[in-house]
């Protein structure tokens, strides 16, 4: 698969996913493996502020808009405002956490969107690192543009992983977010 395939016409048409597909564009974890580094060590119980973030570990997509369904949903079992157990987080799992999962070809085709329309890049599928930049940093939910920073320069990574330079491919960029 490649990002422009010349169609019948000789034409460049642009393919809709990249390699990766359906997989997951992050990491999945189970629940019991990640659940541990997050609750209380003698009670064993995960403060409620706490659940996107044992969710997020596991490799599940959570926007910041979700977060308060999401504890709304795992409160109504173990009380309003009270800890959760790792019984009804895995009870919560099971029964959404597919809902949270984003493949890769869902990364590509929203990026992709966003490189078309202009917000963050141009129709050749080129993101403008300060273009994104803006956006994270500015619109939904925010970050501070130092932790931005920080990111594209692979944080806190072993590797030489980093985004250089004001462009990237939106499949190097990709690649980047998987590391």
């Amino acid at each position: 698969m490649g990002a422009d395939k010349p169609s019948a016409d000789g034409k460049s048409g642009q393919q809709l996913s990249k390699k990766g597909g359906k997989e997951p564009l992050i990491q999945q974890f189970e629940l019991k493996d990640v659940f541990p580094h997050f609750c209380d060590r003698k009670t064993k119980l995960l403060p409620l502020s706490d659940v996107p973030y044992v969710l997020r570990a596991m490799g599940l997509t959570i926007y910041g808009d979700e977060e308060k369904t999401i504890k709304e949903q795992v409160e109504k079992v173990d009380g309003i405002g009270k800890p959760v157990t790792l019984q009804t987080m895995q009870s919560w799992v099971e029964e959404n956490g597919k809902n949270y999962v984003k493949s890769y070809e869902d990364a590509y085709n929203a990026l992709g969107t966003l490189c078309h329309e202009g917000i963050i890049g141009d129709k050749s599928n080129t993101i403008k690192v300060p273009f994104l930049r803006h956006l994270v940093t500015e619109v939904g939910d925010t970050m501070k543009p130092e932790t931005f920073d920080k990111i594209l320069k692979g944080g806190d990574m072993p590797t030489n992983a980093a985004i250089t330079g004001d462009a990237c491919s939106l499949d190097d960029f990709l690649r980047f977010l998987q590391k």
